[in-house]
């Protein structure tokens, strides 16, 4: 356990849910996944004064959040995780994680060096489509 955050495996052999499962978590967990990604279920948060977002956690018995998690942390999570193959492609489940020029999902994409997906608002728990004229964006990773 990295960052204080469990990583949960849930019905899919690919998907997993960082933090503890909430209602819309649960909801979320069972929809269809994408057999080649590595797919990660959690919050996401809502863009920052820089237009960040972040990964959100939540920890189930205290009933509150854990610390977000930014790209760096959530790159150590997936690099350990043992069902991860180093250049798979990352679907984040998660919303706004694929919001803004530098989100999450580019900035993780370019520590990577592998695509990933994600969604740049809301995300639907019963349907995994993004809300409010949202869309599933694939980010690949910048030469540096």
């Amino acid at each position: 356990m990295l960052h204080n955050v469990p990583v949960l495996p849930t019905t899919f052999k690919n998907r997993f849910i960082l933090g503890y499962p909430d209602r819309r978590i649960r909801t979320a967990m069972s929809q269809p996944a994408y057999p080649l990604f590595f797919e990660l279920i959690c919050h996401g948060s809502l863009p920052d004064k820089k237009g960040e977002t972040f990964a959100v956690p939540y920890v189930e018995e205290a009933g509150s959040r854990i610390k977000p998690l930014n790209a760096e942390q959530l790159y150590e999570i997936i690099v350990t995780h043992p069902a991860y193959i180093l250049g798979q492609p990352v679907r984040l489940i998660m919303c706004y994680a694929g919001y803004g020029p530098n989100s999450l999902a580019q900035q993780l994409a370019d520590l990577l060096g592998a695509h990933v997906l994600a969604a740049d608002n809301l995300v639907c728990a019963y349907t995994l489509t993004p809300l409010n004229n949202g869309r599933w964006i694939m980010f690949k990773p910048r030469l540096q």
